[in-house]
């Protein structure tokens, strides 16, 4: 692998650690139903994938369940029921710190929905704030991994060449995704396994 001009990171389960499973717990007890529930209803079905898409905003997400459940249920309430699930991964940040030693730029390249998002910025991971330009995130372009246009969109965004372009994600279909796209990529596993693959770029 050559050493690349850019870097795009993956966030969930690269830079921070989530679990649906909590969400689900969270919104089942605003909801007054069980987790299997919301889990059937919101990521068993396309509604998560819509939000993410950018095809629903969030008070349409929650406009959608209040219907489904017969329920007035609180825009805020639900948003951060839905959005407290991140936990930092800490071993990521001598990774940012050695890309930046070897004066890569990164950018950040997400699946996620606009409630994740601003959960993230309102606390402040230092895993994600200060690191990433650009940020190309699925709900904002309306577009997703692994469909050809989000790497399109991101290439041209860091105005990079695509085989100049090195991503790491957690998700073997998305790797496959920017493989086809003709950047340079590779499985995220561990921190550690992706500084020596950044070491070995030297």
């Amino acid at each position: 692998m050559n050493r690349p001009d850019f870097v795009y990171l993956d966030l969930g389960n690269v830079l921070l650690f989530f679990d649906h499973g909590i969400a689900a717990r969270s919104m089942a007890k605003i909801i007054g139903v069980t987790p299997d529930v919301i889990k059937r209803t919101v990521f068993d079905s396309e509604l998560q994938i819509a939000y993410e898409r950018g095809e629903r905003t969030t008070s349409q997400f929650v406009s959608i369940l209040s219907e489904q459940f017969g329920k007035k249920l609180s825009v805020d309430e639900l948003k951060e029921a839905a959005a407290d699930i991140f936990v930092p991964n800490m071993n990521m940040l001598p990774v940012l710190e050695r890309i930046r030693s070897m004066r890569i730029p990164l950018g950040l390249l997400s699946n996620t929905c606009e409630a994740h998002w601003e959960w993230i910025l309102r606390m402040r991971y230092p895993q994600v704030l200060g690191w990433f330009d650009p940020i190309v995130l699925s709900y904002e372009v309306q577009r997703m991994k692994p469909e050809p246009e989000i790497y399109k969109i991101a290439a041209e965004q860091c105005n990079t060449p695509a085989e100049k372009i090195f991503f790491t994600d957690d998700r073997l279909e998305n790797i496959e995704g920017a493989l086809q796209a003709g950047w340079q990529a590779s499985l995220f596993t561990s921190a550690d396994r992706l500084l020596d693959t950044i070491n070995s770029w030297e």
